[in-house]
């Protein structure tokens, strides 16, 4: 039996109730996702083709919010009879009933605990994957202009449980290349020490294109190396449209076309340089 495995990151939606003040609304602004059963015929397309490279799948699952999705633990089902391991984002959502059908095929869990969030739900969801002996992580996102609000709910939450909540930084439009919101030092060093300190004194004090090239200079080049894109990765966006990397060298269309079809040969890289670090785990070889 092969143990060659892809990993596919899906963004599920672009769809979320929580309407979170920080959340920019192209993440949660969109329509009503797809049914589920349209959800399940793709999903069952991408498992025969990997099916048939001998290769099974790490699944990992993030919005807009999944549990704002009808029936989604049918596809979470679907996905681990298969063979496939779940890594699941979420909120956590608002019913708990919820928990009883995601638990049993998720076998990791990243939670975030937002400021409108009920702490008696996030409880039962952290207890529950201790007791299954799953992993879970959890951050908060800590807003700057209710600072000490916001540390004060998740000290507590902490305290209950027994387990370290990250506290999460928040980016202009959620986007670390725009900077991070208009926190103090002292709300910096609290959350993280004098890491975060440094880390926006260099935003502040470079340009855009010297932290580029910056990044260039530091990362592997792989031009013209054949790259497993599309084979060993893939990555769908919240609108359905497909790349093998994160680096989109290779477009690969859109989940949701009829004519849609996956790749089952390498492509050769043209990228001045592999920068984000999840690319550089893709096997490359020369020509």
């Amino acid at each position: 039996m092969s143990n060659l495995k892809t990993h596919i990151n899906w963004m599920l939606n672009d769809y979320c109730t929580s309407e979170c003040s920080y959340c920019p609304i192209r993440f949660r602004g969109g329509e009503l996702p797809r049914g589920i059963l349209e959800y399940m015929e793709v999903t069952r397309k991408l498992i025969d083709h990997y099916d048939s490279l001998g290769r099974k799948i790490d699944w990992t699952f993030n919005g807009g919010e999944p549990l704002d999705m009808f029936d989604f633990p049918m596809m979470l089902k679907l996905c681990k009879e298969r063979g496939g391991t779940i890594d699941l984002t979420t909120n956590g959502g608002k019913l708990w009933l919820d928990w009883w059908a995601i638990e049993p095929h998720v076998d990791s869990l990243h939670l975030s605990y937002h400021y409108w969030q009920n702490p008696k739900l996030m409880k039962f969801i952290i207890e529950a994957f201790q007791k299954a002996g799953k992993n879970i992580d959890i951050s908060s996102p800590i807003r700057p202009n209710y600072f000490d609000e916001d540390m004060k709910r998740v000290l507590e939450l902490q305290s209950e449980c027994g387990i370290q909540i990250g506290k999460a930084v928040l980016y202009n439009e959620a986007d670390p290349v725009a900077g991070m919101l208009a926190y103090t030092e002292q709300q910096l060093r609290i959350m993280r020490g004098e890491e975060l300190v440094e880390v926006q004194q260099h935003f502040q004090e470079t340009t855009f294109e010297e932290r580029y090239e910056k990044k260039i200079e530091e990362n592997p080049v792989y031009t013209g190396y054949l790259c497993n894109v599309g084979i060993e990765k893939l990555v769908i966006s919240h609108q359905g449209y497909v790349s093998g990397s994160s680096c989109n060298d290779k477009p690969l269309g859109n989940l949701w076309s009829p004519n849609f079809q996956l790749p089952s040969a390498p492509h050769t890289c043209g990228m001045r340089a592999c920068v984000d670090r999840s690319d550089q785990q893709i096997t490359k070889f020369s020509q």
